[in-house]
């Protein structure tokens, strides 16, 4: 019977090679932090992130009046479905209780 050729990715010496190479280079140790300067770019970094933020609300699309309002009442239809699913179960569930208390 004649040895099958096993795949050079399989063979334990070419596995090792392989995890050795794919292993990650060490973290360089965390930086101290310059609370001074810190605290000085504080009030900058905000303003940025409430500019930012505006932009981005600028990009957004807003639904249109008729859209709105569609939203709303499939909204508030399912709301109406899950209670009364909700609700029949709750009934359910204590008329359970009340029979099982009987016995």
């Amino acid at each position: 019977m004649a040895k099958r050729k096993v795949s050079r990715k399989y063979k334990p010496k070419a596995m090792m090679e392989r995890q050795i190479q794919e292993r990650k280079v060490p973290s360089q140790p965390k930086k101290k932090i310059n609370w001074k300067q810190f605290i000085k770019g504080l009030p900058s970094r905000v303003a940025k992130f409430f500019r930012d933020v505006v932009h981005e609300l600028k990009r957004v699309t807003w639904p249109t009046r008729k859209a709105l309002i569609n939203y709303t009442i499939v909204v508030i239809v399912t709301i109406i479905i899950f209670s009364v699913i909700l609700g029949v179960f709750d009934l359910g569930f204590v008329e359970l209780v009340d029979l099982l208390t009987r016995v």
